[in-house]
């Protein structure tokens, strides 16, 4: 397992969709990618293991986004 190479391509991915969209392109662009590299390094445990906590962390950047703008939006009519 090529750790150091990993770490980038992970560090990589996480940059590159740092700023969480909206929108079912991007979803599908984190999903093609997080499985390009899981592929890369043979689907390794490790390697899915840091893969899915990226994408944990943009689900929970994207809910946080989402409940703020029901909230924004509630304020507008109450």
């Amino acid at each position: 397992m090529d750790y150091w190479n990993l770490y980038k391509d992970v560090w990589n991915f996480h940059k590159k969709y740092s700023k969480v969209q909206t929108d079912d392109a991007y979803w599908e662009a984190v999903v093609d990618e997080s499985g390009r590299i899981a592929k890369k390094y043979d689907n390794h445990k490790f390697a899915i293991a840091l893969l899915l906590a990226v994408i944990d962390e943009l689900e929970r950047i994207y809910k946080e986004m989402m409940k703020n703008a029901d909230t924004a939006v509630s304020g507008l009519y109450a």
